[in-house]
């Protein structure tokens, strides 16, 4: 694999000869991350695929990263994402900076320290009930990343609503993926039927998405009509804008509720699989972490004040997130004019994808990529800003990552200090479906320590 300098004289992008009609889209046969890995070990840090007639130059240096995300942040604005079709314009999705800015500013807020460390009671007590139901599963079987689906769900449903919708969260979660599982298929495909035909999927994608928009709408009127509970949906509810004074539209609403219950549990969930995984793989890091938590927290359940002192605790879900970075490609952006980068031409209205999976795995950056090591983020010494970036980078950095990281300490913690995951799986399949995940989940028991 070679590293592109930044100053090379400008050429064409080196990738795979595309075929008429479909370009590329045999190189994903095998999936996206595969196909991501691939060209990157044969092309190196810039290269192209042909999808249909779109052009797509995938980016991963974070040198160019920096570039596309930052530095030239103008020249390259988000593209219309495909996750539009469930998100609408929301945080993530909404591609008009001034609405986004504004809509930034009105939600910060919500994320402030102050406001997510009043939901850590509410994090511990999700965990604490994930432990009960456990309590009756013995030696039984079961779906790791379903149960921390199910615990991450409560969560967002506690903090956002005040309230256990955890039956209606559920089955939320499950169209959440039967969606996104559509949008990627769509993403692949060189050719991009009509969403008005009438197919079996798109039939499927259009009941998911009025059954999400359904249900969130029904809990937005019900709050409407009751008291405060001073939760994420009050504070959407109260959000105004700082020059005109205006709250947001129903639709507002409905696309940021929708947006932060998505990206606020399948990812970090993903995450948590991840880290089990690895922790089964590895006895001699679950060691150390137990020596950590029994050292900490002595028996009892983690709070917020504990979390500075559960370094190891941190490294590794941090290393996790590095491994198997659950967004393993930012948003797509759009090239608004003819233009180079890396040294290689990108014609106007080409996509440029900056693959984090890739630059969480750069030799450049980082000793030996494809071991699983916490200790490296134990005073590491960064060699570029952007070689670390599980929540993106720039003015559109993730809003929820200080929760995200939380969340996943706290989780990890609670866990660990009661069982042992044992796999009854020997290896695990990723699949890159929007996020990445646990191809067919995670098989395991548990062993009470």
């Amino acid at each position: 694999m070679t590293t592109v300098s930044l100053n090379q004289p400008i050429k064409t992008a080196p990738g795979p000869t595309p075929l008429p009609i479909i370009g590329n889209a045999l190189e994903f046969r095998q999936g996206v991350l595969e196909a991501m890995q691939r060209g990157h070990q044969m092309y190196g840090d810039v290269f192209q695929l042909k999808i249909g007639k779109r052009h797509v130059f995938v980016v991963s240096h974070p040198a160019l990263a920096q570039e596309v995300l930052i530095d030239r942040a103008a020249e390259f604005p988000k593209a219309q994402a495909i996750l539009r079709l469930i998100l609408g314009d929301g945080l993530v999705t909404n591609t008009d900076h001034t609405s986004w800015l504004t809509q930034r500013r009105m939600m910060q807020p919500m994320f402030h320290r102050q406001r997510l460390n009043a939901m850590g009671d509410k994090m511990v007590k999700a965990g604490e009930s994930l432990l009960e139901r456990w309590q009756e599963k013995d030696q039984t079987m079961f779906d790791l990343d379903f149960e921390m689906m199910q615990v991450t769900l409560d969560i967002i449903t506690q903090t956002m609503f005040s309230s256990d919708l955890r039956a209606e969260a559920s089955k939320l979660g499950h169209t959440l993926g039967d969606a996104l599982h559509f949008l990627q298929q769509r993403i692949q495909s060189p050719i991009q039927l009509p969403l008005e035909w009438k197919i079996p999927t798109h039939e499927k994608y259009r009941a998911n998405k009025a059954a999400l928009d359904n249900l969130i709408m029904s809990v937005i009127n019900e709050r409407r009509s009751t008291q405060p509970k001073d939760d994420l949906l009050d504070m959407l509810l109260e959000a105004r804008d700082a020059d005109t004074g205006e709250g947001m539209t129903d639709q507002q609403l409905l696309d940021e509720v929708i947006t932060i219950f998505g990206a606020g549990h399948e990812t970090t969930a993903h995450t948590l699989t991840f880290a089990w995984y690895a922790l089964a793989k590895h006895p001699q890091i679950l060691e150390k972490l137990h020596q950590e938590l029994d050292t900490v927290l002595a028996g009892r359940a983690p709070t917020i004040d504990d979390l500075a002192k559960l370094e190891y605790t941190k490294q590794i879900f941090e290393e996790t997130m590095r491994h198997y970075p659950t967004a393993p490609s930012t948003t797509p952006r759009l090239a608004l004019e003819n233009t180079t980068l890396g040294g290689y031409a990108v014609p106007k209205g080409a996509l440029i994808s900056v693959n984090i999976y890739n630059i969480q795995h750069h030799s450049e950056f980082w000793d030996n990529p494809n071991e699983f090591r916490p200790e490296r983020f134990q005073n590491r010494q960064e060699k570029h800003r952007l070689e670390f970036m599980p929540f993106g980078a720039g003015a559109r950095k993730c809003i929820g990552n200080n929760l995200a990281l939380m969340e996943g300490q706290l989780l990890l913690a609670q866990i660990a200090q009661k069982y042992n995951i044992i796999l009854e799986q020997p290896t695990m399949q990723l699949e890159q479906s929007i996020t990445l995940r646990a191809k067919g989940g995670l098989r395991v028991r548990l062993e009470k320590r």
